[in-house]
C-alpha cells in the first residue's frame, strides 16, 4: 500500500464493483448504468482478477485504474501480451493532485516488475494526457458518412457469388467470430477477442440504444461459408418533405475478402428507409473508401484511436519482425520509466529479432512516446524525423530503420480499450 498526501492507493476487488461504476458514469458523464450494463461493465473491468486500482481520498474514490490481459497482433503477423487499460480516470474534485501519475507509475512498474505484457494500450477520451507518461498515438481510425446517392461502388469481380442474410444477433457469435479472428491475424493493432468480448460485442441493451433500433447482424456467405459480417443500428428520421432520411449506424464490419466486403457494404448502404450510412472504427486505409466510385462521397475524418506504451523497450522490440533487415543502435529517452532510457540495439529481419542494451554509438535518438508511434507501422520513424521527434545520429541510418519499421497496411484497432 502506498501514500500520495492524503490519498491512498490499493488494489479494488469485486466488492468495490457498485462505487467502480458510478464512478466510470461520473467521469464519462454518462446515465446510471442500466442493470445489464452494470453486468457488462463487471465483465469489462473484470475486479476479480487483482489488476485494478483504485486511489482514495477515505472512503470516496479519488482515481480508478483497470488493466485486462489481451493478446495484440504485431507487425509481422505473430501476437504480443498486451495490457489493455479498460478503464482509467480521476474524479473531478480530486484533479491535479498526482493521482492520475500514480496510477500510471504503478500499473508500468508493476508491469516491469513482474515481467507480465511488455506494453500496455488505451484509448483515450482526452488525447493530450497520456503522451506525457510515454504512450504513443500507435493507430488511428476512420469514420465515414456515406450518402445513399453517392454509394455506387466500382466493380468488384465476385460480388454476386456471395450472399448476404440476417441472422438473430444474440445467436450470431459461433458464425462471426472466425471471421473477425481472421481479420485480426492481418492486422497490426488488433486484438484477439476473447469470449467475453464477443458476448459484449453482441449485447444490445436498450441503453445502448439510444433512441435506435435494436443490434442487427447481416452475414455474407459463399458456397454455404461464412466469409463476412456485419453488425448495425437503424434510425427513422422523417424529413418535412415525407422523404425517407434514417441512418444506419455501422459498429463493426469484417470481411474474408474484397467481394464479401462488397456485397456487405452494398446492403448497408441500401436499406429502405436511410439515406446516409455511417461507418466508425474502420482502419485508416480501407479498402471501403478505395472501392467507392466517388471517393469523396465517404466523408472520411481520421482520429487518433490506440495509443501504445512499451513497458519494455527490448521485449517489445524484440516481440515483432520488420520488413526489412534492421540494424541500429537506438538512443531511448524514458523519464517515466527508467528502466528503458539508453542505448538498444535493435537486429533483425521478416522472420525474427532480438534487442539488446550496448554501449556502441547511437544511430538514431527519440523518446519512448515516438518509439511507440512508429510500433505497429502507424506512423514512419521518417516522417517522426520530419517533425523533429527522430534524431539521425548516423547519416542513412534513418531511412533503414524507418523502411524496417513500415508495416503494409496500417495498424488497426477494430475494438476494446
Amino acid at each position: 500500500m502506498s501514500q500520495l498526501r492524503e490519498l491512498t492507493l490499493r488494489t479494488l476487488t469485486e466488492a468495490d464493483l457498485d462505487p467502480v461504476v458510478d464512478f466510470i458514469d461520473l467521469v464519462f458523464l454518462g446515465e446510471p448504468a442500466a442493470p445489464e450494463v452494470h453486468k457488462i461493465e463487471a465483465d469489462i473491468q473484470q475486479l476479480g482478477s487483482g489488476r485494478g486500482i483504485g486511489v482514495f481520498d477515505g472512503d470516496e474514490l479519488a482515481g480508478v485504474g483497470t488493466l485486462s490481459g489481451l493478446q495484440v497482433t504485431v507487425p509481422g503477423g505473430g501476437t504480443l501480451p498486451l495490457a489493455g487499460v479498460m478503464f482509467i480516470g480521476v474524479s473531478p474534485v480530486h484533479r491535479r493532485r498526482g493521482v492520475m501519475t500514480t496510477m500510471i507509475g504503478h500499473q508500468l512498474r508493476t508491469l516491469h516488475e513482474s515481467g507480465a505484457e511488455p506494453v500496455a494500450a488505451l484509448s483515450a477520451s482526452e488525447s493530450v494526457i497520456y503522451g506525457r507518461f510515454g504512450y504513443g498515438t500507435a493507430a488511428y481510425s476512420a469514420r465515414f458518412t456515406i450518402p445513399r446517392e453517392r454509394a455506387a461502388l466500382r466493380a468488384v469481380a465476385g460480388i454476386d457469388e456471395v450472399r448476404v442474410r440476417l441472422v438473430p444477433t444474440a445467436a450470431s457469435i459461433g458464425i462471426c467470430e472466425p471471421v473477425l479472428a481472421r481479420y485480426t491475424a492481418k492486422r497490426a493493432g488488433a486484438l484477439e477477442r476473447p469470449d467475453y468480448w464477443a458476448n459484449i460485442f453482441a449485447a444490445d441493451p436498450a441503453q445502448w440504444r439510444e433512441g435506435r433500433s435494436v443490434l442487427r447482424t447481416v452475414v455474407a456467405e459463399r458456397g454455404g461459408e461464412t466469409v463476412g459480417f456485419a453488425r448495425y443500428r437503424t434510425k427513422e428520421e422523417g424529413s418535412p418533405a415525407g422523404l425517407p432520411t434514417g441512418v444506419t449506424d455501422v459498429s463493426e464490419i469484417y470481411a474474408d475478402d474484397t467481394a464479401a466486403l462488397a456485397a456487405l457494404f452494398r446492403y448497408l448502404v441500401s436499406i429502405d428507409l436511410t439515406d446516409t450510412t455511417k461507418f466508425y472504427r474502420q482502419p485508416a486505409d480501407s479498402p471501403i473508401m478505395h472501392l467507392l466510385a466517388d471517393f469523396r462521397a465517404g466523408q472520411m475524418r481520421i482520429m487518433d484511436s490506440m495509443y501504445l506504451r512499451l513497458v519494455d523497450v527490448d521485449r517489445a522490440l524484440a516481440g515483432r519482425t520488420y520488413s526489412a533487415p534492421a540494424n541500429v543502435v537506438l538512443e531511448v529517452s524514458d523519464a517515466f520509466c527508467p528502466w528503458n532510457a539508453g542505448r538498444w540495439h535493435l537486429s533483425g529481419d521478416d522472420k525474427s529479432a532480438q534487442c539488446v542494451r550496448t554501449e556502441a554509438a547511437a544511430d538514431l535518438a527519440l523518446d519512448v512516446r515516438d518509439l511507440a508511434a512508429a510500433y505497429l507501422g502507424g506512423s514512419t520513424l521518417a516522417a517522426l524525423a520530419q517533425a523533429g521527434l527522430v534524431t539521425e545520429l548516423r547519416p542513412g541510418a534513418l531511412s533503414v530503420a524507418s523502411r524496417a519499421f513500415a508495416t503494409d497496411l496500417a495498424p488497426h484497432l477494430p475494438w476494446g480499450l
